[in-house]
């Protein structure tokens, strides 16, 4: 099931994302993805008026083929929430296709090289999307795949969302 039916999405396939960052100081980036079709267009935007438009976060990856935007985002959020309804609905983008964790059985491994770690998106036991990226391996030698841990890792931080909502 692709994200065809972009009108459980909010403003019809518009969507806010946050930039990833380690720290939560620094400055503030925002993406704007616009979803047709289970394709995803990415655009820079200012901050948003409301913050509560913000639905999940996103960052660019430099990776061995050229640089891949990937989010993770949810379907909806309450005006005066803390953070999405990812248990509601959690969405994933990699390198432009959008796919519905739950409604498609989406799962994510993390391969860890000496050099170089490999993210692969699966859709039940077949892989949809891979990304090659560079990361030493002394860079979070001890770092778990449980919530709540903080990485700075986004594609790590991406799997452990999907292993925590999906």
């Amino acid at each position: 099931m692709f994200v065809n039916d972009t009108s459980r999405l909010p403003d019809s396939g518009r969507v806010c994302v946050a930039g990833f960052h380690a720290n939560p100081a620094g400055s503030r980036t925002f993406h704007s993805l616009t979803i047709v079709a289970a394709r995803a267009e990415i655009e820079e935007m200012a901050e948003p008026r409301n913050p509560s438009h913000v639905l999940g976060q996103g960052a660019y990856i430099d990776a061995e083929s050229g640089k891949v935007f990937a989010a993770f985002f949810a379907g909806s959020r309450a005006r005066f929430d803390a953070e999405p309804n990812y248990r509601e609905a959690l969405y994933v983008l990699v390198d432009g296709a959008v796919y519905s964790v739950r409604g498609e059985k989406i799962a994510t491994t993390i391969r860890r090289g000496l050099t170089s770690r490999e993210f692969v998106l699966m859709r039940g036991d077949r892989p949809q999307r891979s990304v090659r990226y560079t990361w030493p391996w002394y860079r979070e030698p001890f770092v778990g795949n449980q919530p709540g841990t903080r990485s700075e890792d986004f594609l790590r931080e991406l799997s452990t969302m999907v292993s925590a909502y999906g």
